[in-house]
C-alpha cells in the first residue's frame, strides 16, 4: 500500500475539499488513541476524539476560506513490518499563486502509521513551521537573529526620531515632556520656558532659511549653556523649554537663566550679524508630580517678562495666577410692606 498517496489524500481531504464526507474520511484515518501535535502551542491532541472537537471549531473559524496546496513532497520509511514513517513538506495558501494571501504556511510533518488489519492508520502526527529566515547551511538561525537585531535597532531609531525636532535636533514637544516627567519623578527641579523675542522680524528680514539656522544655533547654545543632565527641547515655533533636575533654589535658577540669555545674545545670531534676544519664565517645582503644571506656571512668568521688558527672565509667583472671576452679587430686593 502506498502510504505517501494515502498521506496526500489525507491532506487534501483535511485542507482542500473540507466537505463533511472528506473530513469524516480524514478522521477515520486516525487511530482512536493517536497523538497529534500541530503548529499552534495549544495544538496537542491525545486522541481522535479531541482532534475531532478541535476540527469542528477550526471549520467554523475558517468558514468562507478556501485553501490551496501549492507545493508538497513526501517520503516513506519502513520502521518495522507493522510500523512505517511518512515525512514530508507542505505549502498551503488561502489564495492562488500570484494573488495576495493572508495565509502562506510552509510546514514540515511526520506521520507514524501502524497496521490495522488490512489497512493503515495514523498513530502519531507532528507538524511544524521552519524558520523561513534561516539561511541554507545554518544549524542555528543566525540570519533570523541578525534580522531581529536589525528590526529592534530600526525600531529604537524610529522612536528616537519621533521624539526629536528635525530643525534643532533637540527633543520635540512630546519627547521633551516625556523625558522631563521621567526626571521629575526622580526628584524636584526647575522648569524654564524660553521664547525668542521678535522672531517674526528675523524671518521677515533674513528669510525663513536663515530663521531655521538661528533656531538651530539657539538650540546649540542652550545645550552648551546647560548641564548634560538637563532636558532641553524645542516645544513650539520659537519656543524652547528646559528642565533642570536638582535646581530648587530660586537664586540658582535665576543665575542659570541669566547665563543662558548672555550666551544666546552673544552667539545665536552671529552667522548673520544679528543679536538674538530671549525671554525666560521660570518655575521651581514643589510637590508637582507632572511637568504640565510647572509649564503653566513658567509660562505665566514668561508672559510677565514679555509685558515688562524683553530679553530678561522672571520667576513665577503665586500672584501671577489669574484671579478667578467673582460671582456677581444678587441685587437687593425691595422689602415688601
Amino acid at each position: 500500500m502506498d502510504l505517501c498517496e494515502i498521506t496526500r489524500q489525507l491532506w487534501e481531504d483535511y485542507l482542500i475539499v473540507r466537505t463533511p464526507e472528506s473530513l469524516t474520511r480524514a478522521m477515520n484515518r486516525l487511530a482512536p488513541d493517536c497523538v497529534l501535535i500541530g503548529t499552534g502551542k495549544h495544538e496537542f491532541y491525545l486522541s481522535r476524539e479531541r482532534m475531532q472537537q478541535a476540527l469542528e471549531v477550526e471549520v467554523e473559524q475558517t468558514r468562507g476560506c478556501r485553501f490551496y496546496i501549492v507545493d508538497e513532497w513526501c517520503q516513506e520509511m519502513p520502521l518495522t513490518e507493522d510500523v512505517r514513517l511518512v515525512y514530508g513538506g507542505l505549502r498551503v495558501r488561502d489564495a492562488e499563486l500570484g494573488k495576495p494571501a493572508l495565509v502562506d504556511m510552509d510546514s514540515r510533518y511526520t506521520l507514524v502509521y501502524t497496521r490495522q488489519g488490512e489497512d493503515w492508520v495514523v498513530r502519531h502526527g507532528h507538524q511544524s513551521l521552519p524558520y523561513t529566515e534561516q539561511a541554507a547551511g545554518e544549524s542555528y538561525p543566525r540570519t533570523l537573529i541578525e534580522q531581529v537585531k536589525e528590526a529592534r535597532h530600526l525600531a529604537d531609531r524610529m522612536t528616537r526620531l519621533a521624539q526629536k525636532d528635525p530643525v534643532t535636533g533637540l527633543y520635540n514637544h512630546r519627547g521633551f515632556f516625556d523625558e522631563a516627567n521621567v526626571r521629575l519623578a526622580e526628584g524636584p527641579g526647575c522648569f524654564m520656558v524660553l521664547d525668542l523675542d521678535d522672531f517674526k522680524q528675523i524671518n521677515d528680514t533674513y528669510g525663513h532659511i536663515t530663521g531655521d539656522d538661528i533656531l538651530r544655533q539657539t538650540g546649540d547654545v542652550l545645550c552648551s549653556a546647560t548641564r548634560s543632565v538637563d532636558v532641553v527641547g524645542r516645544i513650539g515655533g520659537d519656543e524652547y523649554a528646559i528642565f533642570c533636575p536638582g535646581v530648587t533654589q530660586e537664586a540658582v535658577a535665576l543665575a542659570i537663566a541669566r547665563r543662558i540669555i548672555r550666551h544666546v545674545n552673544a552667539a545665536a545670531g552671529i552667522s548673520v550679524g544679528c543679536t538674538v534676544r530671549l525671554s525666560i519664565g521660570i518655575a521651581v517645582s514643589g510637590t508637582e508630580t507632572d511637568t504640565r503644571p510647572l509649564f503653566e506656571k513658567a509660562d505665566r512668568a514668561l508672559y510677565k517678562v514679555k509685558r515688562s521688558g524683553k530679553n530678561s527672565c522672571c520667576l513665577y509667583m503665586p500672584q501671577d495666577d489669574p484671579t478667578p472671576p467673582q460671582p456677581e452679587a444678587a441685587p437687593d430686593r425691595p422689602v415688601q410692606p
